[in-house]
């Protein structure tokens, strides 16, 4: 008795073809409407907006602008401490001691003295005996800001306004400090100068000033009221 042929043999691998065409034209879907997150902890990039410094526009809050026109100083930087000031974005102190450095080239070791920015450990000289140096230091190193800056009608932040001047040397005098201060400075070159200038000696201080100027900017930051701030 002849066997009767079986029918709908080949339907279930073409089946299984629409089932996983149709599952990735879903997944494709799906990947097209999802939104695009950045990575945790990198920033979202925002176009920027170029807008008159002249007015602040409330519709702009939150937006990245960029702001053109001159930065002009309100409250100066200024260094409380020694009591220097400049009508500048920036007030940068720096402040470097005379000490003894050792220079050594296998088992032979010099010593001379040297401006060093950072207190020097004569305790790990070969030979400290007399070469100590004085620690640590009555003064560092140190940035001062603006009080306030203004961009047309806009207040900037310093260090947004700083970024990417140059600094200059800002010349000070010691006629222009506080009594207690001008009795232990000296005037060095535009600098202040502890000691005798013209033959410092180990322990000795050099202060020097440098500024970033106010003038001709543009800007890019984020509108926050009626500030701009750095992004």
């Amino acid at each position: 008795m002849a066997r009767r042929k079986r029918r709908g043999g080949g339907t279930g691998p073409l089946l299984l073809v629409l089932a996983a065409l149709v599952l990735a034209v879903g997944a494709w879907y799906w990947l097209r409407q999802r939104p695009v997150v950045a990575p945790q902890g990198a920033p979202t990039a925002q176009p920027s907006t170029a807008v008159s410094a002249e007015r602040v526009d409330a519709r702009n809050e939150g937006r990245a602008i960029t702001l053109v026109g001159a930065v002009r100083v309100v409250h100066p930087a200024r260094d409380a401490e020694i009591g220097v000031g400049a009508d500048a974005v920036v007030l940068v102190r720096e402040v470097r001691m005379l000490q003894w450095q050792e220079h050594c080239a296998g088992t032979n070791c010099s010593y001379a003295l040297e401006w060093s920015a950072r207190p020097v450990d004569a305790h790990a000289f070969r030979d400290p005996k007399g070469h100590a140096n004085a620690t640590p230091f009555p003064f560092s190193s140190q940035r001062f800001a603006a009080g306030e800056l203004r961009l047309g009608a806009f207040a900037v932040d310093a260090e947004l306004a700083a970024a990417g001047a140059a600094l200059q040397p800002h010349a000070v005098a010691v006629a222009s400090l506080a009594p207690n201060l001008a009795a232990t400075f000296r005037d060095c070159e535009g600098a202040l100068c502890t000691g005798d200038p013209a033959h410092p000696a180990s322990g000795d201080l050099r202060v020097d000033y440098r500024v970033a100027a106010a003038g001709p900017r543009t800007l890019n930051g984020i509108q926050r009221g009626n500030r701009l701030a750095a992004h």
